[in-house]
């Protein structure tokens, strides 16, 4: 055989192994890279709608380096009542799975995150939309715990609100949606 037939071999072997690999990238790489979309959004979904139960609560103060859950607890019973103004006997009623504070940087000494466990999504409900009264800048927030993913949509989606001017901003506001992204800037509906 000569040098040059191996040539010519070689590089219709390399065409062939070319194509083939052209062929694969094709035809598998879409479909596999839709799958991994759609596992991904899964995956986010599930771990969405385990945190359901949960608010996330900004701005009480305590003493989160030393503080027990169950001072925790009383904590946030008190935000409730004095600064959310849910009636007490509402609060006695409620029953948390679980309330501790979330770590922070040093600088968050004394106001470290909390997040709530609750029972009953009544509960949980009725918070958050007292949370929701809340005047911006009063210091407090009362949020529903989602993934880290959704969590800077939210953020960005929040201030791409702010960038509005100010009646536009009236007529848009932040919906948490049953799926993918799970949240979005809607605007309200003209009376």
């Amino acid at each position: 055989m000569l040098p040059e037939d191996n040539v010519e071999n070689l590089e219709s072997h390399a065409k062939l192994m070319e194509d083939s690999i052209k062929d694969v990238h094709n035809t598998l790489l879409p479909d596999i890279e839709e799958k991994i979309s759609t596992e991904e959004k899964e995956r986010l979904k599930l771990e969405y709608w385990g945190r359901k139960w949960n608010l996330v609560i900004s701005g009480v103060r305590g003493s989160p380096l030393t503080e027990m859950p169950k001072a925790t607890d009383v904590y946030v019973r008190a935000f409730f009542e004095k600064t959310l103004e849910i009636p007490k006997e509402r609060i006695e009623k409620m029953l948390f799975q679980a309330v501790h504070r979330l770590p922070g940087k040093e600088s968050d000494k004394e106001k470290r995150k909390i997040i709530v466990r609750f029972n009953s999504l009544i509960d949980r409900d009725d918070v958050l939309a007292a949370g929701m009264k809340l005047k911006r800048g009063s210091g407090y927030s009362v949020v529903p715990d989602v993934p880290p993913s959704v969590a800077k949509l939210r953020f960005n989606l929040l201030n791409e609100r702010r960038a509005l001017s100010s009646s536009e901003q009236r007529n848009v506001h932040l919906v948490y949606i049953k799926d993918y992204p799970f949240v979005m800037l809607k605007k309200k509906r003209s009376s």
